[in-house]
């Protein structure tokens, strides 16, 4: 309650200019405790509150700012519902009620930031005029970091897809560049104990997100033959089984089956059809175990991956993968035909799940 009802109550003083100490003086307080409600370190007795309210002609909701918080919860139930409809494909649906909640809370950045997610994630120039209108529009007048960072992001990986190469390096040089001297190479002496574990295990986090990333990157783009290619990803396992642990964050089994799938194409353009079974086994394996956590995306985004697909990882695998010629050397084989069947089987298209 003080959060809102401190910034209130100066804003009230202020236009009606007054002082703290005639604030004080008119509910027959102390001004240290005018000065206090005014800091939300604390708040008026629940008695006080209707005198205020009538001194100042509001009303004791929008003294403690109850409107604010039901636009708040509202706002936060749409961003819930708009990644729940991004987690099961239904990008449309997404970008529809996206909209309306942009619409309903104009300034509201959070907001328009997963519009711009959801029009991203539908990757079509349709929507071209409206991404960059909405990027902008939050680069230029959103103060969470945050939430500008992540458009940043996405604006540039946009704009590179529609060859504005320009557009997104402008961007990039807008991001901070990493250096020696940076938070991540100094903190370690002024923090201890629990405090620097803690911040030592976040930054481990983010550094494995990034090495991954450009090694990845690099197995994509680098003239490397198939077995090279299958030691860099696997590299990029191994990083990811010890780091994450470590840090009590789960392995993204989403990730882990396309790793596992792309093995097993590598192996079998290097001829090995043994590895490359073993690997589509596991990458079936980690589809399996994503059926359910497919439904249980959460208020804060837990187990949230957008689809631009209705599709299932299951379906996915089978479809897009499996049915590759780069399989038909091991097409015949009993364990690939297992893995073949269980993942036609469950192929299924994804439904909505609320929480």
């Amino acid at each position: 309650m003080s959060i809102y009802f401190k910034a209130k109550l100066k804003e009230l003083r202020k236009a009606n200019d007054l002082t703290q100490d005639q604030i004080a003086e008119i509910f027959h307080v102390s001004p240290q405790s005018v000065s206090r409600w005014e800091t939300g370190v604390n708040y008026p007795d629940i008695e006080i509150l209707p005198h205020i309210a009538c001194f100042f002609h509001v009303t004791v909701d929008e003294l403690l700012g109850t409107e604010l918080m039901r636009g708040e919860e509202k706002a936060k139930a749409y961003r819930r519902d708009i990644r729940n409809l991004l987690n099961t494909g239904n990008v449309r649906g997404a970008i529809q009620m996206a909209r309306a909640a942009v619409k309903e809370y104009p300034v509201n950045y959070m907001l328009q930031s997963h519009l711009l997610h959801a029009l991203c994630t539908a990757d079509t120039e349709d929507h071209k005029n409206e991404v960059i209108k909405i990027g902008e529009n939050i680069m230029e007048y959103c103060t969470d970091q945050a939430v500008t960072l992540w458009t940043k992001w996405l604006l540039i990986r946009q704009y590179a897809k529609w060859d504005m190469k320009k557009q997104a390096k402008k961007i990039v040089c807008s991001l901070p560049s990493e250096a020696y001297y940076t938070q991540e190479l100094t903190l370690k002496y002024v923090l201890e104990g629990e405090e620097w574990l803690k911040d030592q295990l976040q930054r481990m986090i983010r550094f494995t997100i990034m090495l991954c990333g450009f090694i990845s990157e690099y197995t994509q783009k680098a003239e490397l033959d198939a077995l090279q290619k299958i030691e860099y990803n696997k590299a990029v396992m191994q990083i990811e089984r010890l780091v994450y642990p470590m840090c009590n964050e789960e392995i993204d089994v989403i990730n882990q089956a396309f790793q596992h799938i792309g093995i097993a194409e590598l192996y079998c353009e290097a001829g090995d059809s043994e590895n490359a079974v073993k690997y589509a086994e596991l990458a079936t394996r980690d589809a399996m175990q994503h059926i359910e956590q497919m439904y249980q995306t959460t208020e804060t985004g837990n187990n949230y991956y957008p689809w631009p697909t209705p599709r299932n990882l299951c379906w996915i695998l089978w479809e897009d993968h499996l049915m590759k010629e780069q399989f038909d050397p091991v097409r015949g084989d009993e364990r690939f035909i297992q893995c073949f069947e269980m993942l036609k089987e469950n192929s299924r298209e994804l439904t909505l799940f609320r929480v």
